[in-house]
């Protein structure tokens, strides 16, 4: 069971799912944010793999929620484009509004950077914790045209919508696909795991997606966060070496990268779900 938090933001209606920890709680809320594509179910995937459930039973308060534009926070008609800097900002907003006290900050992909915008902003955030998300960027994903982009913060902003439009046709994809599971990569462990992922999906928040793609398109907030960090990765994951994800994030206050082994990019459809919840709960339990 969850209370729905809810809230209106500049005329976008928001809410969210809050999960109550169970007995003694520790001091931090978890609130978590989806990657592109998928809703927020992601964290609550499936009975025996439910992040919510694991980290309430280590005593955390969980909160989860849609990307505006995504699921269950569908925009108005006729809402201008949004940027990923504005969604931040109505997110935190809204976290400002429920007060639910002490948070972390849990971003899995394109909800890593977003994550990043919202704490390089309002420093909503005690900590926070980077699954399958990283500022090194999807080269592999990009073509010529938008690898111009690269390291040209200011000039992406301003070009962004007509970037978005160029490639993926509209600011919310129409026809959510999801995983297909020929590869560890992008599936799941299993194939109820995979099927219960393509259930979950939803519309991908396009200019999100390609911000978390261009590298150097958030620079200025991935510098901007003086927090701690926790980093996760599959080695089946997507997204740059593991070596090289901590030294983007060069003035956080301290950065713990852990590697979940037999792991794609949807990190709660494995086995390592076990290790990932534990390690986290051991990083935050150590937060000074």
């Amino acid at each position: 069971m969850f209370e729905n938090l809810s809230t209106t933001i500049e005329g976008i209606n928001l809410s969210a799912n809050f999960y109550k920890a169970l007995g003694d709680e520790k001091p931090f809320t978890l609130f978590c944010l989806p990657g592109g594509g998928s809703s927020a179910e992601f964290f609550d995937l499936h009975p025996d793999y439910s992040f919510v459930k694991r980290m309430n039973s280590l005593g955390y308060n969980v909160i989860t929620m849609d990307h505006p534009g995504t699921a269950s926070n569908q925009l108005p008609f006729n809402q201008p484009f949004l940027k990923p800097r504005i969604a931040a900002e109505y997110i935190a907003l809204a976290l400002s509004e429920w007060n639910k006290g002490k948070l972390i900050g849990v971003g899995h992909s394109m909800g890593g950077m977003t994550t990043t915008l919202i704490q390089a902003k309002s420093k909503a955030f005690k900590a926070i914790a980077l699954l399958g998300s990283n500022a090194g960027g999807l080269d592999w994903g990009l073509n010529d045209h938008e690898k111009t982009y690269i390291d040209k913060p200011d000039r992406f902003s301003e070009d962004i919508e007509n970037l978005v439009y160029a490639k993926f046709g509209c600011e919310f994809t129409k026809i959510p696909s999801g995983p297909s599971g020929n590869s560890i990569t992008f599936g799941g462990q299993t194939e109820i795991l995979t099927a219960r992922l393509r259930e979950i999906s939803c519309e991908l928040y396009a200019a999100g997606g390609l911000m978390s793609m261009i590298k150097g398109s958030f620079s200025e907030e991935v510098k901007a966060i003086d927090a701690s960090i926790f980093f996760a990765c599959g080695d089946h994951d997507i997204g740059i070496p593991p070596a090289e994800i901590e030294k983007y994030y060069s003035n956080a206050s301290s950065t713990k990268l852990i590697i979940l082994k037999n792991t794609g990019h949807n990190h709660f459809a494995f086995d390592s779900i076990n290790f990932l919840c534990e390690s986290l709960d051991y990083w935050a339990s150590n937060l000074s």
